[in-house]
């Protein structure tokens, strides 16, 4: 009988890893509650324009709030069925504008390091693999991609066509509209990239928005592509948006 009050209070004493680990962990949702989940790299760009990557069944509840209009997906591959029907499901939009990725082309290196490395001369081996890197920075006659979720070149007349969808110049009811490719990093990027260059954003900033999504995995080339890219066709438009 003594005891019982020693052993009530070794129940209340939690022990430190215990206590730490459902500190850290997620709690789960109540009952009744319905846990949103943003999909990866989730961001708005501007009033009724958001930014993604690929969407999956756990998002979806997420991107019911939004009340969104319409998608536009940046992926050449077929929309999965089970996006394909919460889309016609919500009364959504699909946009989509293939840009094909996921190739790695050498080209040129195999026979450069061959002749090379088979003369025995490490001058002319490293001579030519200066050469070779020179001519993918300079005429991209060469070009090398990242598995991850690459640009094999990017299609000047894609993006057009897309920016048209998100300023709405042929349908103004295409808003509220996300924006996403893979895992929106990179295709997304670029094209929020020249959407900023029609709002009269300075390269820094365009390079420091696309940089905090791409992250380690930021490219020159896409930088590039948006420094270069000509807005003249649609300088006439309205690029801002507002409630």
């Amino acid at each position: 009988m003594g005891k019982q009050p020693l052993a009530a209070a070794d129940d209340e004493v939690e022990a430190p890893a215990a206590a730490e680990e459902k500190a850290t962990r997620c709690p789960p949702a109540a009952a009744g509650e319905v846990l949103l989940v943003p999909p990866l790299n989730f961001a708005m760009v501007d009033y009724g324009v958001f930014r993604s990557g690929f969407p999956d069944l756990a998002n979806f509840g997420f991107l019911r709030t939004l009340r969104l209009r319409s998608v536009l997906c940046l992926c050449p591959e077929p929309y999965p069925e089970a996006n394909v029907n919460f889309l016609r499901a919500n009364g959504i939009r699909l946009f989509q504008f293939g840009i094909d990725g996921c190739k790695v082309e050498w080209c040129m290196l195999p026979r450069l390091v061959s002749a090379s490395v088979h003369s025995h001369d490490l001058c002319a081996f490293c001579s030519t693999l200066f050469a070779w890197l020179h001519n993918i920075i300079i005429s991209s006659r060469v070009r090398i991609t990242s598995p991850e979720e690459p640009f094999v070149n990017i299609p000047e007349d894609t993006i057009l066509e897309a920016l048209r969808v998100v300023l709405g110049i042929n349908d103004v009811r295409n808003h509220p509209i996300v924006i996403h490719c893979k895992r929106g990093k990179h295709r997304t990027g670029c094209l929020v990239g020249c959407l900023r260059k029609l709002q009269r954003w300075c390269l820094a900033s365009i390079f420091d928005e696309y940089q905090r999504f791409a992250a380690a995995k930021a490219r020159v080339s896409d930088q590039m592509f948006m420094e270069r890219f000509d807005i003249s066709g649609l300088k006439h438009l309205q690029a801002s948006f507002s409630s």
